[in-house]
């Protein structure tokens, strides 16, 4: 079985693979590109899923970010565990072709849970104080205090929030290097998340996003050519393409003032209620699932919709089971906005009566995914602020992490819900195939899988 090395670049696209980065142009000259065409909607975890089970979403239940669990009445955001994820993934496939391949995985959605034999993903430790430090999870658990020794701690605030940065992918590469070289398990899964950072915060046109490009093909040198002393082949793919946006739409402010979304007004600000509103939404970058509760709205609630600037198109249960989305975990419709716009998730109408965690890192806790999270709060005050949050974090209070500027005219970037090939996710191999024509992302795991046995 030959070794393989499957390297996840968040949101590079074909076009990006420029005189910018001259290390992934040396793998493409050997090797070969090619576009990979994302399922609906090109998300992290839907496109995670998508290339480990070689499913679409309407089998493999990922679809997107986060959902609305009916018979719970709540929204969960960011799942980690692998049980949430139906069908064989391509390490289970390996095994029945040589039973004792080995997989690790790194920083890959679900990797929670799974059946590979190294995991590491990120994990805060929850205190019953309240507050939450920073950490990692590893298995086996022998593996956190190596990699700490070897690399320090996992730098956490550079994963995700206003400072996240290439500190915490050049960590995720270290440890991809040391798990190649000192556990050399046949398949080993990599996922960087670094070009996402400055693509949301600036746009994919952007000089911002340029030099990251830059950036991360310095870092990746080492890698490749630990990968080619390790005698291991090398698949680098994407899992989405961005796209410039301008416009922020909110579907739960206009789903509110058309009386559909119930709002508790509580004291620490307004709340969703998800299981008395009429339909809520969902809103993660260019898609929003919609969540109705009775038959009788979705008609209404649909051409409501798409009546509003900045929504492209609006899918029932018809056009979902077209696109492969359709699963008891979707919405009853799925929005889709304009190139150039965006969906925020903020449903309240009175900045007073914003809910506490606005403000705040809590990717659990919002009605759906928020880009703001990678703002600070303007000016030097906001700087001052964010230093005594992380000195209490430190001095282990239980205090928030109110440390964004929640300002939805900030992102100039969004995962592009309907690309083209150029603009689209990526797939490299170091090695040459019969096609550089656009592979669909639900046919990677094969094709992998048949060059590993080859």
């Amino acid at each position: 079985m030959r070794k393989l090395l499957l390297l996840n670049l968040a949101a590079l696209s074909p076009g990006e693979v420029d005189d910018n980065m001259p290390n992934l142009q040396r793998v493409v000259s050997s090797g070969c590109i090619s576009p990979l065409r994302e399922p609906l909607p090109a998300l992290t975890c839907t496109s995670h899923a998508t290339m480990i089970t070689g499913a679409e979403p309407a089998q493999h239940g990922i679809v997107a970010n986060g959902w609305y669990e009916r018979h719970h009445a709540k929204v969960f955001m960011w799942n980690r565990s692998a049980h949430q994820v139906h069908g064989e993934t391509i390490w289970e496939a390996l095994r029945t072709h040589q039973a004792n391949a080995r997989c690790a995985s790194l920083f890959w959605r679900f990797v929670a849970d799974s059946s590979t034999d190294i995991q590491i993903t990120e994990r805060p430790v929850y205190w019953a104080s309240g507050r939450k430090s920073f950490d990692f999870y590893s298995a086996p658990r022998s593996l956190h205090g190596r990699l700490v020794s070897q690399l320090g701690k996992f730098p956490f605030p550079q994963f995700w929030g206003p400072f996240a940065g290439m500190r915490s992918s050049r960590w995720i590469l270290d440890a991809t290097v040391k798990i190649m070289q000192e556990d050399d398990p046949e398949l080993l899964l990599a996922y960087a998340p670094y070009l996402d950072y400055e693509g949301q915060r600036h746009g994919p046109s952007s000089p911002q996003a340029k030099a990251a490009l830059r950036n991360m093909d310095k870092e990746l040198g080492r890698v490749i050519a630990a990968a080619q002393q390790n005698e291991r082949d090398i698949a680098i793919v994407s899992d989405y393409g961005f796209t410039d946006v301008t416009q922020p739409v909110m579907p739960n402010r206009i789903l509110r003032e058309a009386g559909y979304l119930n709002i508790e007004e509580a004291a620490n600000g307004d709340q969703i209620e998800a299981g008395t509103s009429r339909a809520f939404a969902i809103c993660d970058n260019q898609v929003a699932h919609i969540y109705v509760a009775a038959a009788a709205d979705i008609k209404g609630v649909r051409e409501l919709l798409l009546s509003t600037p900045g929504i492209q198109s609006v899918l029932d249960e018809k056009a979902q089971r077209e696109h492969g989305i359709f699963h008891q975990r979707s919405g009853e419709l799925i929005a889709l906005a304009d190139d150039d716009s965006w969906f925020a998730w903020p449903y309240w109408t009175d900045p007073q009566r914003a809910p506490d965690f606005e403000k705040c890192i809590a990717i659990f806790d919002k009605a759906g995914f928020d880009p703001c999270e990678l703002f600070p709060p303007p000016g030097p005050f906001g700087k001052l602020h964010i230093a005594k949050r992380l000195a209490q974090k430190m001095g282990r209070l239980a205090v928030p992490f109110d440390v964004i500027d929640p300002d939805p005219a900030n992102p100039r970037g969004a995962r592009k819900v309907l690309s083209t090939p150029e603009n689209g996710a990526t797939l490299i191999t170091s090695w040459s195939r019969d096609s550089n024509e656009p592979v669909p992302m639900h046919d990677l795991k094969n094709l992998l899988i048949e060059h590993m046995l080859s």
